[in-house]
Order: structure tokens, then C-alpha cells, then sequence
């Protein structure tokens, strides 16, 4: 029997704090919207510029049969 993993969903972004809240909050909707969990989320400011990283991880919440 082979081991399932679930599908993932890797994003790096790279933006204003502003710009990064309104993406954060766009791909809530999708994962909700899509049967995904939001796994990773970090925000990060790049040095002393008004840059931020943001690292975002979304996992597929599979229904599980026993």
C-alpha cells in the first residue's frame, strides 16, 4: 500500500506591509474556497527597507477513510 502525502502549496512573496495583508487575506478565501489549511505563514521585514517577505504554506485537508 503506498503512502499518500497531501498536495502543498508554496509562496513566497515579496511587498509592502500593506500589499502583503490584502494577499494574506485573498489566499485565506482561496484556501478556504479550495479545501486547503494555511501551515506556514512568516513575515519577515528585509532589512532597513519598506520590503517584506512573506513565506506562505497551504496543505489539502483530504478526507480520511478507514
Amino acid at each position: 500500500m503506498a503512502i499518500k502525502k497531501p498536495n502543498k502549496i508554496r509562496i513566497k512573496a515579496t511587498a509592502g506591509l500593506k500589499d502583503l495583508d490584502s494577499f494574506y487575506f485573498n489566499l485565506e478565501k482561496f484556501a478556504k474556497r479550495n479545501n486547503f489549511d494555511m501551515t506556514h505563514v512568516k513575515v519577515k521585514q528585509r532589512l532597513q527597507t519598506p520590503l517584506f517577505d512573506g513565506w506562505y504554506e497551504l496543505t489539502q485537508i483530504e478526507d480520511r477513510k478507514s
